[in-house]
């Protein structure tokens, strides 16, 4: 969470911080003029002044204890989560479907691993996981789609897994990278005409949306739990919590750019509309974290700038990327439902 749970308490620290300092700047000033001899007859004018002195000392000490607290932690944190993550991708012994091990190759030359399963009824779904994880995380989807007759790819993004690259990127980089995956499907001669979907978990629903902008071969977008690309993209904050993490988010952009040599990229809310009329069901988790509440607000809101072509299930028990094991049944029906209805009929 880009560290909004510490930056949230070291913030708390600073203004606690700031109010000290200026309680203490107050108790010398005061020690001070009770020495003069008119201290007595000014002291209700000075008292009013201080007070507000008292209130502007706080707030300035905090915005810059807190400030500086709050980039140095974004900063930290980009540095960390741009490092590549590697990981073994080994299928469990259980599965009940065959996979063929696949590469294929980024427009800029990146090694992407990843899995394939060929469809019984002319249809593929591009599967992509969660930040910092590998395609293993997709096999929840895969499962359920292929036992209903679809084929599969799921693939490492870049920097993950076991996919090439020096750094990961929080999506910023990746929507290339569906265009590679539609590409391969296509260089295979039974799949030249296949219709091809897509979906993902967070960063990896994100990034399925991102491609979906870009590719119209690409005929439907399941999205759960997905993820911001740029500070915009988040409602408008309604707790504390929830300000700090806008604003941590506002930092971050710059930031992140500058650690990767890139211009930002558009905001999802000012691209999700070009997917339209091609249907996206977004999903996301209603049972709300303690400091920032559910995704629900997100959820309506990309649905919102998507248009008509967007429906959004908020699952109450659900907090992220969970609802295949908080309603295996109804998610498995919905999931196989959406795309049947998308790319079958």
């Amino acid at each position: 969470m880009f560290g909004y749970i510490k930056a949230t308490n070291l913030l708390f620290v600073s203004l606690v911080t700031g109010l000290l300092l200026a309680l203490l700047v107050y108790r010398q000033r005061k020690k001070g003029l009770s020495g003069a001899p008119q201290a007595a007859t000014r002291r209700p004018r000075f008292s009013l002044l201080y007070i507000a002195r008292l209130v502007g000392f706080t707030l300035l000490v905090f915005l810059l204890i807190g400030g500086s607290l709050l980039v140095y932690i974004d900063y930290n944190e980009i540095r960390g989560e741009v490092a590549p993550t590697p990981s073994r991708a080994v299928p469990p012994d259980d599965l009940a479907f065959p996979i063929e091990s696949v590469t294929f190759e980024s427009e800029n030359g990146i090694r992407l691993a990843g899995w394939y399963t060929p469809p019984r009824n002319g249809a593929v779904i591009i599967l992509l996981h969660g930040y910092g994880s590998n395609r293993l995380s997709a096999l929840v989807y895969a499962k359920s789609l292929v036992q209903a007759g679809y084929g599969a790819l799921l693939y490492d993004e870049r920097a993950s897994g076991e996919s090439g690259g020096a750094r990961r990127s929080f999506g910023w980089e990746d929507a290339p990278d569906v265009g590679a995956a539609i590409a391969y499907l296509r260089s295979r001669p039974e799949l030249a005409s296949a219709r091809l979907g897509i979906g993902g978990c967070s960063i990896g629903a994100q990034i399925a949306l991102q491609g979906a902008a870009r590719y119209p071969e690409l005929g439907a977008v399941w999205a759960d739990g997905t993820a911001v690309i740029r500070y915009k993209d988040n409602p408008a904050p309604t707790s504390w919590a929830l300000a700090i993490a806008y604003l941590s988010n506002w930092i971050i952009d710059p930031l992140l750019s500058a650690r990767l040599g890139v211009p930002a990229p558009p905001a999802m809310i000012e691209i999700i509309g070009k997917i339209a009329p091609r249907p996206i069901y977004l999903v996301g988790g209603g049972n709300p974290h303690p400091y920032f509440g559910s995704e629900a607000p997100r959820m309506q809101r990309f649905a919102q700038y998507a248009g008509d072509n967007a429906q959004v299930w908020i699952i109450p028990e659900a907090t992220h990327c969970d609802g295949p094991s908080q309603r295996p049944q109804e998610y498995t029906q919905r999931l196989v439902e959406f795309f049947n209805q998308a790319l079958l009929r």
